[in-house]
């Protein structure tokens, strides 16, 4: 089962006003202007995430993972290549210090960057659609794009995928939320979207 491309236009509008949120709630914890954009919302399998986050040079990469439950259930996971989390934490917490002396703050800071990109996605999902979701505490974690984002075995199964940048300044960094669904997860989610269309028209 998958999304049709009017279904993924209309998630793309339903997670922009998430991001919208995000951006401005990020924006007060840098102290700067943070712009988040979602160019980009698609089906696609879990082998093709990880050749688009290897593309942009990293094979490491750090990620922060978070249940949430409800009408559907998902597990949402925020990734970035090690290199661009790293500076994506410095200019969250300090411009001034160093990358290298990073690594003890790295992980609590990502998890609150998550923290709000998460809830705020997930928050605007709700809101648009009328659903309701828990959620679970953060995690983080750093290894290879195939093992965070499952088994071998588990690599060609689709997830919904959307492209998220960030712009901090003259610095611009590419992050990567995927949404894992099972297959009545997605039958939700579409049913839901299908009324959410139906009540615009």
């Amino acid at each position: 089962m998958t999304l049709s491309d009017i279904e993924l236009d209309a998630l793309a509008e339903v997670f922009n006003v998430g991001v919208g949120q995000a951006a401005h709630a990020l924006s007060q914890l840098a102290g700067a202007m943070v712009r988040l954009n979602v160019p980009k919302v698609t089906m696609v399998s879990k082998q093709g995430v990880a050749e688009e986050l290897i593309g942009h040079g990293s094979e490491r990469i750090c990620a922060v993972r978070q249940e949430f439950s409800g009408v559907f259930n998902t597990e949402a996971v925020l990734m970035f290549p090690v290199q661009q989390s790293l500076q994506l934490v410095q200019m969250m917490v300090d411009d001034d210090v160093p990358l290298e002396q990073l690594g003890e703050m790295e992980q609590e800071a990502l998890a609150e960057i998550g923290n709000i990109l998460l809830n705020s996605v997930v928050s605007g999902i709700a809101d648009m659609l009328h659903l309701q979701f828990e959620g679970s505490l953060p995690q983080v974690e750093l290894g290879q794009v195939a093992s965070v984002l499952g088994e071998c075995e588990e690599i060609r199964e689709d997830v919904l995928s959307l492209q998220i940048d960030f712009a901090i300044d003259a610095l611009a960094i590419k992050g990567f939320l995927v949404f894992l669904l099972d297959v009545d997860s997605v039958a939700s989610l579409q049913s839901n979207v299908r009324a959410f269309l139906a009540s615009a028209s």
